[in-house]
């Protein structure tokens, strides 16, 4: 995954990313504060994708293959099923396949993300993984599963603090938020939820070990730089900060420069 990031940086050639179409390997991902599986294909499609509306080309790689995320607990679920179906000879030759993908294929393979994408690989070694072939549409540049998805992707409820991200039609595109002591960017599949992305990646990069601590007027706003040129900033507020409202109060004031960014406190929804 970290391969596409770059090629999204570096504007790759198109050519580079297509076999990544064909690639099933897992990669975990939260949503709505609930762990998901995804494979690396769909994130592959939707970096070609904007690759392609960025150009103003027309979709010219046929039709792919999309599937819904699974849910992690679903997966591990199946999964036990499935192999207590077997005897005990082929769940071995099964359980090693999936190893041998899990060191492999998944990278980087989390300790805590391990157990999921190996059952993963488990349900794939079975057939257990049910795919759609599916075109992308001209227009949009989106396949109907993704249409489909993206109304009904940012619904439910996330942790509070977060920061809200909207398109230019108030939509949310996604959230920020920490979860388990981890920081979590929770963002649909749309392009403006491309854009906002790359903004906070960004941002999150570019200082080592944290993101940028604003220096703030009387009244709690960041305070523009003297040359007019973006924000003032005083050292770093950490990755592994006990001021969560102070990390996620510097990534809303970079990201609002270019989009809509609300830093979301209270349950009502206020600052």
């Amino acid at each position: 995954m970290g391969g596409i990031d770059q090629w999204r940086e570096f504007n790759g050639v198109t050519q580079e990313l297509v076999p990544l179409l064909d690639d099933d390997a897992p990669v975990v991902r939260v949503h709505g504060g609930r762990r998901f599986l995804v494979e690396v294909r769909a994130a592959a499609l939707v970096a070609l994708q904007d690759s392609y509306r960025r150009r103003q080309s027309g979709w010219n790689l046929g039709a792919v293959r999309v599937r819904r995320a699974m849910p992690v607990d679903e997966a591990m679920g199946r999964v036990e099923a499935s192999l207590d179906e077997l005897d005990p000879q082929r769940r071995q030759e099964v359980l090693a396949l999936a190893e041998n993908a899990l060191r492999e294929r998944v990278d980087p393979p989390l300790s805590e993300d391990a157990p999921a994408c190996r059952a993963y690989l488990v349900l794939l070694q079975l057939g257990q993984v049910y795919y759609h072939e599916q075109h992308v549409d001209p227009q949009t540049l989106l396949t109907p599963l993704q249409e489909e998805i993206h109304a009904g992707q940012m619904v439910s409820q996330r942790p509070r603090p977060h920061v809200r991200f909207d398109d230019p039609h108030r939509r949310v595109v996604g959230y920020l938020y920490r979860t388990d002591g981890r920081w979590v960017l929770d963002m649909d599949e749309s392009p403006h939820a491309g854009q906002v992305t790359n903004m906070v990646q960004f941002w999150r990069r570019l200082s080592r070990g944290g993101v940028p601590r604003l220096v703030l007027d009387q009244n709690g706003v960041a305070r523009g730089h003297p040359s007019g040129q973006g924000l003032l900033t005083e050292g770093i507020v950490p990755h592994d900060t006990d001021e969560p409202l102070e990390y996620l109060r510097s990534v809303a004031a970079f990201v609002a420069q270019r989009h809509a960014a609300e830093l979301v406190v209270h349950d009502d929804g206020s600052r």
